[in-house]
């Protein structure tokens, strides 16, 4: 996923055709939000295929990455939003 920077001032156009001008702070509050985001949906994709491996109790991938089947699922139930 690329992020989007901008220097200077961001221009966002609305729903309504309006154009908006913000500052430095609103185009750092949006790129930090969508780093955040992009953060949260790379941790879900890495439960999801941790508990995939754990319920198909394949041993051997959970040794390869070192850890248990009771630790692999106590990770995926993590929500996503946790580290």
């Amino acid at each position: 996923m690329s992020i989007l920077t901008l220097p200077g001032a961001l221009h966002v156009i609305g729903a309504t055709g309006r154009r908006y001008e913000g500052n430095d702070d609103t185009a750092g509050w949006i790129a930090g939000s969508r780093r955040t985001i992009a953060r949260w949906i790379a941790r879900s994709r890495q439960r999801r295929a941790l508990r995939d491996i754990a319920e198909c109790n394949d041993h051997h991938l959970l040794k390869d990455i070192g850890v248990s089947r009771d630790q692999a699922f106590r990770e995926a139930d993590k929500p996503f939003w946790r580290r």
